[in-house]
């Protein structure tokens, strides 16, 4: 399995936990994506009228690590994906964050 197609079944695995997991774990994990989310796109927003859009998006992942730290963290605790998933599929989630931010023209698959 190419390094790209593990990503994306961790990716798929880390969603689907979400989805699937124990009410209490939903509860904790879908408020910490908001939170990020909404960090990432303030911190987009302010930055990107003061700098280029790509160094706003870099700027919005790093500004938002605390949330994004978190939610990560909540996800971890799911039955379905463990810590080395998480960090494992963690480059790919913040790729999309940034390609999303940059794109702004569609509803982020954080």
């Amino acid at each position: 399995m190419t390094h790209r197609a593990h990503a994306a079944l961790l990716l798929t695995a880390l969603f689907l936990s979400m989805a699937c997991g124990p009410a209490h774990a939903e509860g904790a994990v879908a408020p910490l994506h908001a939170a990020w989310q909404g960090c990432l796109h303030r911190s987009f927003d302010l930055q990107a009228m003061l700098t280029s859009r790509t160094l706003a998006a870099d700027t919005a992942l790093r500004d938002c690590r605390e949330r994004e730290s978190a939610y990560l963290t909540a996800l971890s605790s799911s039955p379905l994906v463990d810590g080395d998933d998480v960090a494992r599929v963690r480059p790919a989630l913040l790729a999309r964050a940034r390609g999303w931010l940059l794109g702004r023209g569609t509803s982020p698959s954080l």
